[in-house]
């Protein structure tokens, strides 16, 4: 895992900025993340538009998603980390 940013006060509240390199750190990802906390991941959304003349189209987009996590699950078989949670911040293709 490669951690690129702590900043940490002595309360023990702050933020952490990692990026998993193995599928074991996704294991001590899940370690670390704790209901309550807002969890910041780039994702790909389907984006639907509508043009002028009435046509509908559909792309796939890369957003920021920053979510308040209600629940964390691990799958060992697949090491994926699933996290449940609501957006709080709102961008241009999701809205709170």
């Amino acid at each position: 895992m490669k951690l690129l940013s702590k900043e940490i006060d002595k309360e023990g509240t702050g933020s952490v900025s990692i990026i998993p390199e193995e599928s074991e750190d996704m294991w001590h990802a899940y370690n670390l993340v704790a209901e309550g906390d807002s969890l910041r991941a780039s994702t790909i959304r389907k984006v639907t538009t509508e043009s002028s003349t009435g046509s509908v189209g559909s792309n796939r987009v890369r957003t920021t998603l920053t979510v308040r996590v209600e629940n964390v699950d691990f799958d060992t078989q697949a090491c994926v980390l699933r996290v449940k949670g609501r957006n709080i911040q709102e961008n241009q293709y999701v809205k709170v």
